[in-house]
């Protein structure tokens, strides 16, 4: 068995990819020369060689020129550091004691930051921004600026064959046409200025081919963003005019981490059996920007030493991102291509329109536009629609991609997509959610929460990957959650790469990130798709081995009246006013989802309730119209055929069509309880202590026997209320709410009675005779009247006796 090389060692250790620093014809130093990819902020360069090369600044330069912070040189004795932003000050360490402690060693590499933000991609977008300059002057199109800088910048790699052999530099046709229309002089002083690094870092050349190779995908998304956000500043010979690009926007994250593509795709490769011995493979990106998926999918498959026929398929509404692609991955194709080939076919077009998805592929992994409902085109919500069934359609766009795209693979291919984490539990997209198991099996999920790695990003990602499947589902799927801390998601997606695609044994459980498998069956007819981490399920279960009981054993949670047609039977409170005051007895205080704020009624509602325990209390038209001339010579007589044909009066036969759709038997009933918002979070629960209200678009929580106790040696109904007031609006029930309900827009959370039921909470009533229990009761009581959820301490002091008496400790840091 052959000795592994220093970069295999150390890659498989630290859980790095790999890729040849060096390519092609590129002049290179003696030695082997790589970068080692991290899932994010520890990538570093590596040479193993004889030589000391860091006694000039061209590690440094090869370093910045790569968008990596350091250049590593291993020797035989010694191992040396240097940070592109200090090129002259190499820190020298013996090499027996780094290979004594690599994990050491490493973690120095990932906590030694840059002190400068002058990174090479700042540089190049400096210089794109000059040849858009020099194109505005030249009379190109703004449009076209992209093909004139992939033109600029193969001329920093070739000079002059750049020009002569367009098409294999992946310029467009007339890419040196346009730009030969630059202006000589002033393309001469940008390409000189380019060439060097500037100010303090004088010191570094820019290495043109190992910034295309190495930071291609970071800089060609950063030049597209800035070419479609609007703006185009100053150059140095004044003001450029306004750019004319105004494209449909994709929404959501324009900017797709080179760090999770990578992953992402290995994960999806790993789905994949006998890949390396394919005789061919087609993968597709139909959303697929300046080609950061199928980038990192060419370098991945370059690793896995695929031999096969390759077909890259991209396509995008962008012309600019496509040229972008086209020539970033014409750029990788000349460093390697696999015996049997590769053909690029990339299009300007709508993967949902006419230009449709790469049908029969056998994966697409793709970062689809996400844009909420409210700010979709007809077109898109179309699309949308047409994609999903009925409940989904007010979803988010990226929806449809992720259907499209499992329909479009074949029998055994693999999906992997980034989508707003968001649908992991939003209500709308529930149908959705099923329709993906229906589809395929899910292997990968995960929630990431380092807002940091994603530049521009309005939103939280989620990631997953599908398999299209008809057998029987796998037992587990690899579930992934990361919190928005330094190198947490870096962490973890170095340890999901050391699993080579297998579900870890037992959960993996470290600062900021969990790794743990979770059983397929789990998936399905769930609520919600949120991914609990393993010390939240610890927690749950700890909660169930208590025997709690749920809110379905306390309360009955009902929806509200609903009188299916409220701009007649529902009065503001100024409309209410101008009715006789005899006619305004006939209506009840209502709330809408307007009327609880901070836990307190703010703005009441009058509904017309002509109902009573037994029945109608009007029985014939004349009776109700003697009774309210003013309201039903104004409201109902003008809406009589409207309120007759709503569906539970024409279902039940009725005769007072002026009535409710359902009036409720808790309406009449004068016992104290809670009324919620249809969907609700913290100030959303208030206490009807006097039982004044009746919820239209809300729930009423009424107190089941077991909460009811009329022994005054005892706490009242009214006290035991008002402490699950109390409760119910403090973070640690909306942290637990959050894992059984789906959510919708605004933070709101579903608590109609099928999702709430099953939540555990304590019995008030029967701790409240306890003696150290019944202080907390008491005391919770207390802040459920005095409600203020803006002040720290209040909500301070509930969650502590929220969860003492819950008795599980963990609850709070849910």
């Amino acid at each position: 068995m052959s000795q592994l090389t220093t970069t295999q060692l150390w890659s498989s250790q630290f859980g790095l990819a790999t890729a040849p620093l060096f390519d092609g014809a590129e002049a290179a130093p003696s030695g082997e020369h790589a970068v080692l990819l991290d899932g994010g902020s520890g990538t570093f360069a590596l040479s193993s060689s004889d030589d000391e090369l860091w006694r000039d600044t061209s590690p440094a330069a090869w370093a910045w020129s790569s968008d990596i912070p350091h250049h590593v040189t291993v020797t035989p004795t010694k191992v040396a550091v240097v940070r592109w932003d200090k090129p002259t000050e190499p820190r020298v360490f013996d090499r027996d004691s780094v290979d004594r402690g690599l994990d050491r060693f490493y973690a120095y590499l990932n906590d030694d930051r840059l002190r400068s933000n002058k990174t090479v991609v700042d540089h190049l977008l400096g210089f794109f921004r000059r040849i858009r300059a020099l194109s505005h002057e030249a009379g190109v199109e703004d449009i076209r600026t992209t093909d004139v800088f992939a033109t600029a910048l193969a001329f920093l790699i070739a000079r002059e064959d750049a020009s002569e052999r367009p098409a294999f530099y992946g310029l467009s046709g007339d890419g040196p046409t346009l730009f030969s229309r630059l202006d000589s002089s002033g393309l001469a002083a940008a390409v000189t200025e380019i060439e060097q690094a500037t100010g303090s870092l004088s010191l570094l050349e820019l290495y043109p081919a190992l910034a295309i190779r190495h930071a291609g995908g970071q800089l060609f998304q950063e030049a597209h963003f800035e070419l479609l956000r609007g703006g185009t500043g100053f150059d140095l010979f004044g003001l450029i005019g306004a750019p004319e690009v105004k494209p449909t926007s994709r929404g959501g994250t324009h900017f797709t981490p080179p760090a999770l593509a990578r992953s992402l795709v290995e994960q999806v490769f790993n789905t994949l059996p006998d890949l390396a011995q394919r005789s061919e493979l087609t993968l597709g990106d139909p959303s697929c920007g300046s080609g950061a998926f199928l980038h990192e999918a060419y370098r991945a498959l370059r690793r896995m030493n695929f031999q096969g026929r390759l077909t890259l398929v991209g396509s995008d509404i962008s012309s600019a991102a496509i040229a972008m692609a086209r020539f970033v991955l014409s750029a990788a194709k000349r460093d390697w291509e696999p015996k049997g080939g590769v053909e690029l076919k990339l299009s300007v077009g709508d993967a949902l329109g006419d230009l449709g998805m790469p049908h029969h592929a056998d994966v697409i992994v793709m970062n689809p536009p996400f844009i909420a409902f409210g700010a979709q085109t007809p077109e898109q919500r179309e699309q949308l629609r047409d994609a999903t069934d009925a409940s989904a359609s007010r979803g988010d766009y990226s929806m449809a991609f992720v259907v499209r795209a499992l329909e479009a693979v074949k029998e055994g291919g693999v999906v992997g997509t980034l989508f707003p984490s968001s649908l992991l539990s939003l209500k709308a997209a529930g149908s959705w959610r099923e329709r993906l198991l229906d589809l395929g099996q899910v292997r990968l999920l995960g929630s990431i929460g380092d807002f940091g790695l994603f530049t521009h990003a309005l939103v939280q990602v989620a990631c997953s990957v599908i398999q299209k499947s008809k057998k029987s589902p796998s037992s587990e799927f690899v579930a992934l959650v990361t919190e928005n801390e330094s190198n947490a998601t870096s962490n973890a997606l170095r340890y999901l790469r050391k699993l080579n695609g297998k579900a870890p044994s037992n959960a993996v459980i470290e600062e900021g990130w969990n790794l743990f498998p979770v059983p397929v069956s789990t998936l399905r007819g769930r609520p919600t798709w949120r991914l609990p981490t393993p010390s939240t399920e610890r927690i749950l279960r700890d909660l169930k081995d208590s025997l709690l009981p749920s809110i379905s054993d306390l309360f009955d949670v009902a929806q509200g009246v609903q009188t299916g047609l409220n701009e007649v039977l529902l009065l503001t409170l100024d409309e209410w006013r101008t009715l006789p005051n005899k006619e305004r007895g006939f209506f009840r205080l209502a709330t809408m989802s307007d009327s609880i704020q901070n836990a307190h009624f703010f703005k009441p509602y009058r509904v017309f309730f002509p109902h009573g325990p037994s029945g109608p209390l009007f029985t014939r038209e004349q009776e109700l119209e003697r009774a309210v001339p003013t309201y039903f010579a104004k409201y109902l007589g003008p809406n009589r055929e409207r309120l007759e044909r709503r569906a539970s009066i024409v279902r039940a036969r009725r005769a007072d069509w002026w009535g409710l759709m359902h009036p409720r038997a808790y309406a009449f009933d004068k016992t104290p309880r809670i009324i919620s918002k249809f969907f609700a979070a913290e100030g959303g629960f208030a206490a009807d202590l006097e039982a004044e209200y009746i919820p239209v678009m809300g729930h009423v929580w009424m107190p089941k026997a077991v909460l009811v106790d009329d022994d005054p040696q005892q706490l009242s109904t009214s006290d035991i209320l008002s402490a699950y007031t109390a409760l119910f609006n403090s973070p640690v029930f909306i942290k637990l709410l959050s894992l059984y309900s789906p959510h919708v827009a605004g933070g709101q959370y579903d608590v109609s009675s099928r999702h709430v039921g099953p939540i555990p909470i304590p019995n008030l009533r029967e701790l409240s005779v306890a003696s150290r229990q019944g202080k907390l009761v008491r005391g919770l009581a207390a802040n459920g009247k005095s409600i203020d959820l803006a002040d720290p301490v209040w909500r301070t002091r509930t969650a502590q006796l929220v969860t003492e008496l819950y008795g599980t400790p963990g609850l709070a840091n849910i």
